[in-house]
């Protein structure tokens, strides 16, 4: 990864090899700024498969759905164009 294994992730995989133990560490791409169930979704197919198990990803999908919703919204807003103070400028008086 570009910026590397950082955080409690990082900690763990040091400690991990501080104690001669195996670890692994399996990570997904984030914007970062929200929890990302896609990105954790994506991770689990990976896994599920090399493990050769199911599980339902429908709370993901439902949780990956309400994100989606909150970052179309967010979007719009920015896109808004911004509307005038609508208090009147009394300029000067004198």
């Amino acid at each position: 990864p570009g910026a590397g294994i950082v955080g409690a992730s990082g900690l763990l995989l040091g400690l991990g090899r501080l104690y001669e133990m195996n670890a692994v560490c399996l990570m997904g791409e984030t914007s970062g700024y929200f929890v990302d169930p896609k990105s954790a979704q994506a991770v689990l197919e990976v896994l599920t498969k090399y493990l050769g198990i199911e599980i339902s990803f429908n709370e993901l999908e439902t949780k990956a759905k309400q994100i989606d919703q909150i970052t179309s919204k967010l979007k719009d807003i920015e896109a808004a164009p911004e509307t005038p103070d609508k208090r009147e400028d009394l300029g000067y008086i004198g």
